[in-house]
């Protein structure tokens, strides 16, 4: 197993310590006359001892016996107590080292060995219940971000994939609009694919920005619908209405088109009679509305309708973006109305 060095690991380690430092100092203030000096580097030959085994054992040692094939009922406590003795035996042994080296001062004399081996076993069930709240306590919060940015890498991802998705299904539909302009009015081809190239220019520039500003979102709007009212020319009736407090306004870019472009590719396109598409869009105080309305097959009552695949996209983002939204299709007689309601402050 590779220990690799990481700075929140070693700032917990700091912290322990700093604990264990201070606290000692403190008792030893309290109950021996010694000055402050002689406690603080006492104890802190004492504590880079307590540490550092107790580092060892949780990075080493206990990870080894997690993931061993002893039964862990058994391994764990059985690790723990081997793991307590040690640590009381080498304490002994690492503060008789400091008084041969003489860097540790014994601030009070036992009568004999054992007394200071017991000395020492007091201390160190303490010292190792400390130690294992701190660490467990970090091992909780860095597993509990890890799996936040895990859940956010992944809606991250979901989301690239279905604003690529947009792209191309998008293209494909206007390009299929140009060739349909050019069977019946070729004239017009040359204004079409002007057109396109601004829709390319957003699609290659703007999209891949995480917001964009609503101006933006109503250019691109503006090209599509202009697009489409070359290909329909006067056969139908198209209207583009917006109200816009503030320009500078974000949104996610290609947050809106799906639902006119469903206007045109699912709604008046397969209407045989009188055919109109009416979009209109309203942003005051950071809450957007957005309601778009075609003909469509006649329905002898008002009905809940299914999502398209580009519904199902539109509303799949929605939710990874934002915590306030709704978004309502209905059927009613002859006419499809799509409205969208989002409080922009809710953003995930």
């Amino acid at each position: 197993m590779v220990w690799r060095f990481k700075r929140d690991r070693f700032i917990l380690y700091v912290a322990i310590t700093s604990v264990f430092l201070i606290h000692w100092v403190h008792n030893d203030l309290e109950s021996s006359s010694h000055g402050f000096g002689v406690s603080l580097i006492n104890n802190l030959w004492q504590v880079i001892y307590v540490v550092g085994i107790n580092v060892l054992y949780f990075e080493f040692a206990l990870p080894w016996v997690i993931n061993g094939k002893i039964n862990r009922a058994i391994a764990i406590p059985a690790s723990i107590i081997i793991h307590l003795v040690i640590l009381a035996m080498g304490l002994y042994l690492w503060r008789y080292l400091g008084i041969l080296l003489h860097v540790y001062n014994p601030l009070r004399i036992f009568p004999d060995e054992g007394n200071a081996i017991s000395s020492a076993v007091r201390l160190t069930p303490g010292a190792f219940l400390v130690f294992a709240v701190f660490k467990l306590f970090f091992d909780y919060a860095r597993l509990k971000y890890e799996r936040q940015q895990i859940q956010t890498e992944k809606k991250q991802a979901e989301l690239l994939f279905l604003k690529s998705q947009i792209n191309p299904h998008f293209l494909f539909n206007t390009l299929n609009n140009i060739y349909s302009l050019s069977q019946h009015q070729p004239k017009l081809v040359s204004e079409s694919i002007l057109r396109l190239s601004k829709i390319l220019r957003y699609l290659l520039y703007e999209t891949s920005n995480e917001f964009i500003t609503i101006d933006k979102e109503i250019k691109i709007l503006t090209n599509y619908i202009d697009l489409e009212k070359l290909r329909y020319n006067e056969d139908i009736s198209i209207n583009f209405n917006y109200e816009i407090e503030n320009f500078a306004e974000t949104i996610p870019p290609l947050l809106l088109i799906p639902l006119v472009e469903n206007a045109f590719k699912h709604g008046v396109s397969q209407f045989k009679g009188k055919r109109f598409v009416d979009v209109k869009c309203v942003m005051r105080s950071q809450q957007l509305i957005f309601v778009v309305n075609n003909s469509s097959y006649s329905s002898p009552e008002k009905q809940e309708v299914k999502d398209n695949i580009g519904l199902s996209n539109l509303r799949r983002r929605l939710q990874l973006l934002y915590g306030d939204f709704e978004l309502i299709t209905e059927q009613n007689k002859s006419v499809f109305t799509a409205k969208l309601t989002i409080n922009l402050l809710s953003h995930v």
